[in-house]
């Protein structure tokens, strides 16, 4: 059965199972909101920041006998062990 109805200006036919697709705008915002989102999630991997969520998805998987670090303590551990682990030569 085909029912009709106005979007955006626009009167469209389609069926009651199918939903009408969006606009061509929408989906292309749709689209780059989504490529926005990926781009960012793959900065924060470049970058380390999401190391810290990680760690906690890991320790909860690993270790869920105890709460794992606090954001604060993890960072410090990190720099303390970059610090005391510096390496001079190629090995």
């Amino acid at each position: 059965m085909s029912v009709e109805r106005i979007q955006g200006g626009f009167l469209v036919a389609h069926d009651e199972e199918t939903p009408a697709r969006p606009p061509r705008l929408a989906r292309e915002w749709a689209r780059a909101r989504s490529v926005l989102a990926n781009g960012r999630v793959l900065w924060r991997d470049f970058t380390g920041e999401s190391a810290y969520e990680r760690y906690v998805e890991r320790h909860r998987r690993e270790h869920p006998d105890h709460e794992p670090m606090t954001e604060r303590q993890f960072w410090r551990a990190r720099a303390d062990f970059d610090e005391s682990n510096v390496s001079s030569g190629c090995c």
